[in-house]
């Protein structure tokens, strides 16, 4: 397998030919043809292979250094949910613009997300060309039985791509004080998501291609994630960057979470409110058991050498970089969000914890480790950094150290970078199951998140001010933001749930620090002009602009 440098065309629900070249690991010799993949189960193996290698190698060339494919997107998630920003402004010298996904950070202070300028190309795009390299593969193999291993990697990837832009695009009510109009201009494409684009997708097609219902794009993913489900019903990955059997149903019980928020629906094949929330709760816990994953120890989670950077007996799936797909010492995870990154933006930005979050951790609960303390003590971070005493001088409280370059390594970033990045953990399945069974079962719901909690903070019980109704999800979805944090996730529960970002008065830096009336107006994504322009149906048909529409404190 080399590294090769390969052309491609995407159709991002236009037909627009999209410019630059893309770094993808592809069969020796260049260009495959779909009659010698047939003949080649080495061929095939390469073709599958593109798909996890695309998404963390893709550049759009936008400009930045998050331009670095799913993690990039990642990154963009928690700053866009107001959980990960750069604390570093805190300490003299410190400069929040160290972090570089400054669009995500501050929508309030300006208008980079609007579908007009070019940062709304980063998800879109992004997901349109990860779907391309999906349906490469679908196109190929086809229907034959012996080759459904193939199929069902592919339709997983492609569900989790759908899925995800589903969430992103689904414009939900969300209160913009300072837009007059948006909320009509938002009703006006209520339920409405995102195009269709498949193997079979025909370009005249792709000319004039509507938005989805929710309705219909359920139907869709979970078409997809049926067929991925009979065909992987015997396959165990050789790596974890491939989904297994456990990781569809994973992929289901997120589905179903989202579907669950909607309590007022009468959709003919996609179930919604309680029943949805049931079957996230079934799905979660068909994935826990079928992962066989054990929950992250404190051991596993602060080691200074492999903690979040390297596959463990937790994870489900994973994004697993080499050598091969380190693109620079930039374009990386671990260049932004590792302080042990001291070549890139990590040590300078420093990603942290609004401060309101940390003090709500529970003093037992070793995850609090993971995070400087207020009185930045020394002794009480030494045992979990690769940092010295004198590096972490210039630290400021509430910086995470929970995500390590490889082996810990501060200068080479051909050695540093090497790392992998978890798409989905047994934790996030158990804190599933806990919160979709509360919604219908409150005293189960409690008891599977003291089980849960049991291996954070051993005598956690749930506080009597949070055994109940909302204040009970909340309490679960706090733990979530705790156990997932940095990881690029919580949006969507936020997003599904209404809940508001409460930043004014923490240690968010200026241009971020604001509070929400609810979820908030640039979570509904805007899809970019420039495919719009050539998929006209989407120019009267597009989210609302969300930027600018609160005052920042």
């Amino acid at each position: 397998m080399n590294s090769i440098l390969r052309k491609t065309c995407f159709f991002a629900g236009a037909v627009m030919l999209l410019p630059g070249c893309i770094e993808e690991t592809f069969p020796e010799g260049g260009y495959a043809t779909a009659d010698q993949i047939a003949e080649s189960s080495m061929a095939l193996e390469g073709m599958i292979s593109s798909i996890p290698t695309i998404m963390i190698t893709n550049y759009l060339d936008l400009g930045e250094h998050v331009d670095f494919g799913y993690p990039g997107i990642l990154g963009a998630n928690d700053r866009l949910a107001g959980d990960v920003f750069p604390v570093a402004q805190n300490l003299p010298g410190g400069n929040q613009y160290y972090d570089r996904w400054q669009p995500w950070l501050y929508p309030c202070a300006s208008n980079a997300l609007n579908a007009s300028m070019g940062w709304s190309s980063m998800h879109y795009l992004n997901y349109y060309q990860f779907i391309k390299a999906a349906n490469d593969v679908l196109a190929t193999v086809g229907n034959d039985e012996d080759t459904k291993e193939s199929r069902g990697i592919a339709k997983a990837f492609r569900a989790l791509f759908y899925l995800d832009l589903v969430r992103h695009y689904d414009p939900l009510p969300a209160n913009a004080p300072l837009l007059t109009g948006y909320e009509s201009q938002r009703a006006a494409v209520e339920g409405l998501t995102v195009p269709l684009v498949t193997e079979a997708s025909e370009v005249d097609q792709l000319r004039n291609n509507p938005r989805m219902t929710r309705e219909q794009a359920f139907e869709f993913i979970f078409s997809d994630l049926d067929d991925a489900e009979a065909c992987l019903a015997d396959y165990t990955p050789a790596r974890k960057n491939m989904p297994s059997l456990a990781v569809v149903y994973g992929l289901k019980a997120r589905a179903y979470l989202w579907l669950g928020g909607f309590d007022n629906l009468n959709y003919a094949n996609v179930p919604t409110g309680v029943e949805a929330y049931r079957l996230a709760a079934e799905y979660a816990r068909k994935a826990i058991d079928a992962s066989g994953c054990t929950i992250m120890t404190s051991a596993q989670w602060l080691d200074p050498a492999t903690g979040f950077n390297t596959v463990n007996a937790a994870w489900m799936w994973a994004m697993i970089q080499s050598t091969d797909t380190v693109l620079n010492n930039l374009l990386s995870w671990s260049a932004h969000m590792s302080l042990d990154a001291m070549y890139g933006y990590g040590y300078l930005a420093q990603p942290g914890i609004p401060s309101n979050l940390y003090a709500r951790i529970s003093a037992n609960d070793f995850r609090r480790l993971s995070f400087v303390n207020p009185d930045r003590d020394w002794s009480a971070f030494e045992p979990y950094t690769n940092l010295t005493e004198d590096e972490f001088e210039t630290v400021a409280a509430y910086a995470s150290t929970k995500f390590h370059t490889a082996g810990g390594e501060k200068s080479d970033y051909s050695t540093a970078n090497v790392t992998s990045i978890p798409l989905m953990r047994v934790e996030e399945m158990y804190l599933i199951e806990a919160e979709a069974t509360a919604h219908y079962d409150e005293g189960t719901g409690r008891t599977l998140l003291e089980n849960f909690m049991s291996n954070r903070a051993p005598g956690y019980t749930v506080p009597a001010a949070s055994s109940s109704g909302d204040a009970l999800i909340d309490e679960i979805i706090f733990q979530k933001r705790i156990e997932l944090w940095g990881e690029g996730l919580i949006l969507f529960d936020m997003k599904r749930l209404n809940m508001s970002i409460q930043n004014a008065s923490n240690n968010a830096p200026s241009g971020a620090k604001l509070d929400t009336d609810g979820r908030a107006p640039w979570w509904n994504q805007t899809i970019p002009i420039s495919v719009a322009q050539r998929n006209t149906i989407l120019l009267t048909t597009n989210n609302p602009d969300p930027c600018m529409s609160y005052n920042v404190q």
